[in-house]
């Protein structure tokens, strides 16, 4: 899997994003009806995020991870729907979003 900067991630973003859409709204539509067809299409729109190195944390959320690297461990860069263009948070792996921190503290010494 791919280890991105915080410019390679927000590059992609506007990539991303209609998959996220396209899978926030389809999981709304499968808690109303749940059917094997709609999880399907679900499965391959996650999937195609993927492959773009890409990890999809959150269907309701639209919550992503970017592999990223920090003084030679693995972390990730988080956004989810509606934070904007810019990817203002990166947690340890371990963490999750409820150990997000400021992407400032990336930058300092």
């Amino acid at each position: 899997m791919p280890r991105f900067a915080r410019d390679e991630a927000e590059a992609i973003l506007p990539k991303v994003v209609p998959y996220l859409e396209d899978i926030h709204r389809r999981k709304r539509a499968f808690d109303r009806n749940p059917t094997e067809p709609l999880a399907a299409e679900i499965r391959a729109l996650i999937r195609s995020v993927a492959e773009m190195g890409v990890e999809v944390k959150s269907l309701d959320d639209g919550l992503i991870d970017f592999p990223a690297e920090r003084r030679g461990r693995e972390i990730y860069l988080c956004w989810k729907l509606g934070e904007g263009e810019r990817i203002s948070w990166w947690h340890e792996v371990d963490t999750g979003f409820a150990g997000r921190r400021p992407i400032t503290e990336l930058y300092e010494n």
